[in-house]
């Protein structure tokens, strides 16, 4: 890999880690229903293809997943988390750069109503698909924690509908 792609994932990720600590939009009525973090590893991926996308992705996740409570996600503590779920996420966070890349190969930006709807709709299955695999890793990781039997239901997959396609680049006409 050349010094430029080393440097553009780099950058790319401790943006995107900025970002995830930011909280995305803080709403204090809607505590973590929108947040921007996979939005820029998609994005990244879109832009700058599915390896830099996924890169971005695991190494932006695995640096979350590392940082303790205060500061990022309260399943981590520095160096304590448990390496199955920091596996999981780092993939997860690959998942999110890869399909954005794989997608800017084959889809052209463009402004219309189906380019919008079709990543509103990219956004949503993949927030959808996070949310599950998340749990299913943590569930993994920490097995004592058993699953509540109940149907699960992310509140942040449907703020993805308008994030995805407002931040995907459009070609200017």
């Amino acid at each position: 890999m050349e010094t430029r792609k080393i440097a553009l994932i780099s950058v790319l990720s401790a943006a995107t880690v900025v970002v995830a600590y930011s909280k995305g939009l803080a709403i204090p009525t809607l505590p973590g229903l929108v947040e921007f973090m996979t939005v820029l590893i998609f994005v990244s991926g879109f832009c700058f293809g599915p390896i830099v996308g996924a890169a971005v992705g695991a190494l932006s996740l695995s640096i979350y997943m590392l940082i303790p409570f205060p500061f990022a996600h309260p399943a981590a503590w520095l160096f304590t988390i448990s390496p199955i779920l920091l596996a999981v996420m780092a993939a997860l966070g690959a998942m999110f750069g890869l399909v954005g890349g794989l997608l800017g190969k084959v889809r052209r930006a463009e402004r219309s109503r189906k380019f919008i709807l079709e990543m509103a709709l990219w956004g949503l299955l993949l927030t959808f698909t996070y949310d599950i695999l998340s749990s299913v890793g943590f569930y993994l990781a920490y097995p004592v924690y058993p699953p509540s039997g109940r149907p699960y239901t992310s509140p942040s997959s449907p703020s993805t509908i308008p994030i995805h396609p407002s931040f995907t680049p459009s070609q200017t006409r």
